[in-house]
């Protein structure tokens, strides 16, 4: 071949190679919005975002006097924030409600949603940022009327306030301060959450409230703010599910579910209910599809904790074995995986193994209701020794 032509066919493959390279890919569809049977309820008025975080008049005056009078004394803003809460709110105590920043000052305390919207109130008045995490605990749940519910954990980082940057220096992590219940050591970082997370789970409990008091039209609206500010939340997602099989239209929640394994908007609580929902209809060969997918899907250490206690629920000690020997070796310091073990030696009637394991989950754990839980059981396995 002569060069010149040589030279030339270089030069069409180098400019059909830029065409193809420069060809503009293709945009995918926009995510079809959940199915939600609208039609189904009634509206009905709902607290409004700026109410979650009000205080009252009286209390912000207090609490800037203190933090101007702080900072003017060489402390940082966050740790303001802090010692306010631990100083001035010391009858500040943990409930299992769900409550507006000035609700929670009225009650004297809420759950750890309620603490985050409270600091998060007091951060708005002094401007200071605010960063959320994401906890796993041990499952603390409970079925009610063939409803499984989970409890999730939030924590609250107020960011120290930002100074002039110094060129010989680089900030990888914004320094402040965590506000928490429970500075436990048996909990797993789960995800970094913002401040739109914080304001969907908070009417994300009070719509679980409204469900299992029947107030299905309140629920309704309550799922559906939580919604809009978290739109592909699974636990949303699996809420709206469960609120429509409460209703009676088991169609709906069929569908919903459907949509949160066709976009992969999923997590195991909603799994989980969804299993609630294809036993109820006998569905055979999608009972078994979830129970596959509970296995496959399962993420945090307690997910797997979840799946071992529902093999121990169906005598399948052996498989739960496996599972939570997994969870030991990956997290040893965790106390939950211990106990299980130890009921399943308990099963098979190897008291001193049960025991012992019982003594391992004693001390591992810091929170003293579990500890008071583990050691009542250990007692009675020693009782039935002595005997």
């Amino acid at each position: 071949m002569p060069v010149r032509l040589w030279l030339i066919c270089l030069f069409t493959v180098l400019l059909s190679a830029c065409a193809t390279t420069t060809k503009r890919p293709t945009t995918p569809p926009p995510r079809p919005d959940m199915p939600f049977n609208h039609a189904l309820f009634s509206p009905v008025a709902v607290i409004d975002e700026q109410a979650i975080f009000a205080l009252p008049a009286q209390e912000q005056q207090a609490f800037l006097r203190f933090y101007q009078q702080q900072v003017a004394a060489g402390t940082r803003g966050d740790r303001v924030i802090y010692d306010y809460l631990h100083g001035q709110l010391n009858e500040f105590h943990y409930r299992g409600e769900t409550y507006s920043a000035s609700a929670s000052l009225q009650h004297g305390g809420g759950n750890c949603i309620s603490l985050a919207v409270l600091t998060q109130a007091y951060a708005f008045v002094a401007g200071i940022d605010t960063r959320y995490r994401k906890v796993a605990s041990a499952p603390v749940y409970q079925q009610v009327a063939d409803t499984i519910l989970i409890s999730s954990h939030f924590k609250t980082k107020l960011l120290a306030p930002e100074e002039a940057e110094d060129e010989n220096w680089i900030t990888l992590v914004r320094p402040g301060t965590v506000i928490d219940y429970f500075p436990a050591q048996d909990a797993i970082f789960v995800a970094s959450a913002q401040y739109q997370d914080l304001v969907a789970k908070f009417y994300a409990n009070l719509a679980v409230k409204a469900m299992l008091a029947e107030e299905f039209d309140l629920a309704a609206a309550r799922i559906l703010r939580a919604r809009s500010y978290a739109p592909d939340d699974p636990e949303l997602i699996n809420i709206a599910a469960v609120l429509h099989r409460r209703t009676g239209d088991r169609r709906s929640a069929e569908r919903i579910y459907q949509y949160a394994l066709e976009h992969r908007l999923i997590s195991h609580n909603l799994l989980s209910n969804y299993l609630v929902l294809a036993k109820e209809q006998q569905a055979t060969d999608l009972i078994e599809k979830l129970e596959q997918q509970l296995l496959s899907e399962a993420k945090t250490p307690f997910d797997f904790l979840m799946n071992a206690r529902s093999a121990i629920a169906k005598g399948h000690l052996n498989k739960a074995t496996r599972i939570l020997v997994k969870v030991v070796e990956q997290t040893p310091y965790l106390p939950e995986p211990y106990f299980e073990l130890a009921k399943i030696s308990y099963l098979q009637d190897d008291h001193d193994t049960a025991r012992q394991l019982l003594e391992l989950a004693i001390e591992k754990t810091s929170d003293p209701e579990k500890s008071r839980v583990f050691t009542a059981k250990h007692s009675m396995l020693q009782q039935l020794a002595e005997q």
